[in-house]
């Protein structure tokens, strides 16, 4: 992991201005990561803190309160963490409260770091907002895959959203590595069948297709035993469908892990648990993407072009 690289997030992604304090969040498991950025931050002559916490069981479970508070006075964070705080109250109210600028690695390798991060943020912003409007003004949207995938949802009134990895502005937020447009169905309209071929959260790369079937908007089934133990004590919402997401990437790779294998071209995921992050009335302490390969989506019977 070179210098270049965390330079790269810290003043392109996040665009850091003269002055700004810099908060990296980590967990036990990055701890050696979470120290280079620090070294690296003061380096540039940044004022950084770093806080470290214990690992969290699941995606979307909340941080501990010093976390909480912490990213509430912090101008722009860095979360380094084994499980995701994207979809936490915690980095939502500091984003849209108290204007803090977030990137999230949830599960950041330095290969996926070396891989993926030194890309044209440009053409990426270009296109994903494309892809986002049109999610914004469709009303229908299927999808299907050569593998069996046959999904149809409604997206009428829902707002199509960008990770594009310029979290510039007050209150900003998305994964790095970026590259993807995405939305929430209208909750309770999905359904059809998934078959998940790339990757599964918790799992990795999956060995052989497998099928989630769904019906008004809940998944049925959860074949993936570990998925299957986390989510059941959390009842109806955490087999929500939450999210419709096209990966954009032009450098990632499918290699089983979710943070990486949901940005790279020629995906899609689809995600269970809470969808408050992208305007929907869904919240729980989860949420889990599923990616699979080769989509073809149809936004009101017209063909999304990737």
């Amino acid at each position: 992991m070179t210098r270049e690289i965390i330079k790269i997030i810290i003043k392109k992604c996040l665009g850091h201005k003269k002055g700004e304090r810099l908060l990296i969040v980590c967990d036990d498991k990055f701890q050696v990561m979470a120290q280079a950025f620090y070294r690296t931050a003061r380096r540039e002559g940044i004022e950084v803190t770093l806080l470290q916490m214990a690992p969290r069981r699941m995606h979307g479970e909340e941080p501990p309160e010093e976390v909480t508070a912490s990213l509430k006075t912090a101008d722009m964070a860095i979360l380094l963490t084994l499980m995701s705080l994207s979809h936490t109250r915690a980095r939502k109210t500091a984003c849209a409260k108290f204007g803090t600028r977030i990137a999230s690695l949830p599960g950041i390798t330095p290969a996926i770091l070396k891989r993926s991060i030194k890309i044209n943020y440009s053409s990426l912003k270009k296109k994903s907002e494309g892809l986002a409007r049109r999610l914004t003004k469709g009303k229908s949207l299927e999808l299907h895959t050569n593998k069996g995938t046959h999904l149809v949802m409604s997206i009428r009134n829902m707002r199509g959203f960008t990770d594009d990895g310029l979290y510039t502005k007050p209150g900003s937020f998305g994964n790095l590595p970026a590259g993807e447009s995405c939305i929430a169905p209208c909750e309770g309209t999905t359904n059809g069948r998934l078959i998940v071929d790339a990757s599964a959260p918790l799992v990795g790369k999956v060995k052989r297709p497998v099928e989630l079937i769904i019906k008004d908007g809940l998944v049925q089934n959860m074949p993936f035993g570990k998925i299957a133990s986390l989510i059941k004590p959390l009842g109806r919402a955490a087999r929500n469908i939450a999210e419709l997401g096209i990966g954009l990437n032009p450098k990632a790779q499918v290699t089983g892990n979710i943070l990486e294998d949901e940005k790279a071209k020629h995906t899609a995921h689809l995600a269970i648990g809470a969808n408050i992050s992208f305007g929907g009335n869904v919240s729980c302490p989860c949420h889990l993407d599923f990616v699979f390969f080769n989509p073809c989506i149809l936004i009101d019977g017209a063909r999304l072009c990737v």
